[in-house]
């Protein structure tokens, strides 16, 4: 590691490196999903209940899983830029499906587009950007990169929040948001072809059959379950990250519920409802993305406040539990305010402890197995996800302020019981 100055002029190079910038338009452009902010009350609007919007998030991870591993042995075998350009084709196909709905077997299908979609992005991007830094001696910085082309996917979070509102009203209906979402799609899919030949590179032999690829499938998840450090660290990741993906759009039925209280408070025309909700939504979007961008950009310095990774993303585990019970509290007394200042530190935190943990865990694999092992994680979380989502529906459509009871119990039980329990300090990189 350089000492201050030496490392204050590479942080500044990284920063003007052209695909330093690629990188961070990547995340901008794939986080334009303008539909993102309204999609529950969209569906609640079609007349689909907690429950069964739940059955199309389980669909989608059910086929992330599926895929999940598979894709990243393909990256690693025949081009990392050729699978997201394939990733990015699932996508949009996905978006003109959902539009097509309100039928059941329309959001069905793009559920299982999206869900291909994600398999076939989740990992490959961030082991490209591994060999970028691979290659040009900066892995010792993994964490500031990360957090800075994920600052930029929280900026484009940001903007598609505030066009979300301009859009959801002067679009002819709902369903036109999902078209509309296809453009940003095209410019990601326009970007990635113009990174580098050596990042379509195929690393082992590319004649893999589906026997082989099965079999390489089971070698590697062994390999990985071998390991100790790793395999609690993909685990800490996917509990983590499939819980918060599982509850972090509820801010959407809350916002719903909770607005109906502060148009009674202030006396408010509650025929506007709909309108104050839609406002309300984007401006907290824009807000949350806003934030977590900032934290997210920091996550390098955050990182040098604990002895290892280990010890921060273990910290921000307790915090993430504790900020849930918080939750359940203020939701059961009606005090809105404080809802929403706790899905923020929800969101701030969540976004320093993604770039450490990833950096983490691509550290601990080998330079072939990167996009493999990142996929594994990715299909972890899509297991949980998979099981969490209709179970969330499930209780929230009794009680949203048990579901978060629940969960700060469960989070704060996992991560004292197992992630924590005899960590090895990793030696240093």
């Amino acid at each position: 590691m350089a000492n201050s100055q030496e490392e204050n002029l590479i942080l500044q190079k990284i920063r003007r490196e052209p695909m330093m910038w690629k990188f961070q338009f990547y995340g901008f452009f794939k986080n334009l999903q303008f539909f993102e902010p309204f999609i529950y009350l969209i569906f609640i609007s079609w007349g689909y209940s907690l429950f069964q919007i739940g059955i199309l998030m389980l669909i989608r991870e059910v086929i992330t899983y599926v895929f999940e591993i598979p894709s990243g042995i393909l990256a690693d075998n025949f081009g990392k830029k050729t699978e997201l350009l394939i990733c990015f084709t699932f996508y949009i196909l996905a978006f003109i499906s959902y539009f097509l709905g309100p039928s059941f077997i329309f959001l069905a299908i793009g559920s299982v587009l999206y869900g291909l979609g994600e398999a076939f992005r989740s990992g490959t991007h961030k082991a490209m950007e591994m060999d970028w830094m691979e290659k040009n001696q900066l892995l010792d910085y993994k964490s500031f990169i990360y957090g800075r082309s994920r600052s930029w996917s929280l900026y484009g979070s940001a903007l598609n929040s505030i066009l979300a509102a301009i859009l959801i009203f002067i679009i002819p209906a709902d369903r036109w948001i999902f078209l509309v979402a296809i453009i940003p799609f095209l410019a990601d899919f326009v970007l990635i072809s113009t990174y580098p030949k050596y990042m379509n590179s195929k690393t082992k032999n590319s004649t893999l059959s589906i026997k082989a690829l099965a079999q390489e499938s089971i070698k590697n998840i062994k390999k990985m379950l071998k390991t100790d450090n790793l395999r609690k660290s993909i685990f800490s990741s996917a509990t983590y990250d499939a819980t918060f993906k599982g509850i972090k759009d509820y801010i959407q039925p809350i916002m719903a519920l909770l607005i109906i209280f502060i148009i009674r408070d202030l006396q408010l025309d509650s025929s506007k409802s709909e309108f104050y909700t839609h406002i309300l939504l984007s401006s907290l979007y824009a807000i949350f993305y806003l934030i977590s961008s900032f934290s997210s950009k920091n996550a390098y310095s955050f990182r040098k406040l604990f002895k290892d990774e280990p010890t921060a993303y273990n910290f921000l585990f307790d915090v993430f539990g504790v900020f849930l019970l918080a939750i359940s509290i203020f939701l059961q007394l009606q005090i809105s305010l404080g809802v929403i200042i706790l899905y923020l530190l929800i969101y701030m935190i969540y976004n320093l402890r993604r770039p450490i943990l990833i950096g983490y865990i691509g550290n601990l694999a080998g330079k072939d197995e990167r996009a493999t092992v990142l996929s594994v994680e990715s299909q972890t979380k899509s297991i949980f996800s998979a099981i969490f989502a209709p179970l969330f529906g499930w209780i929230a459509d009794f009680s949203i302020p048990l579901l978060f009871l629940l969960l700060g119990i469960f989070t704060i039980s996992i991560n004292w019981g197992i992630f924590r329990r005899n960590f090895k300090n990793p030696k240093k990189d």
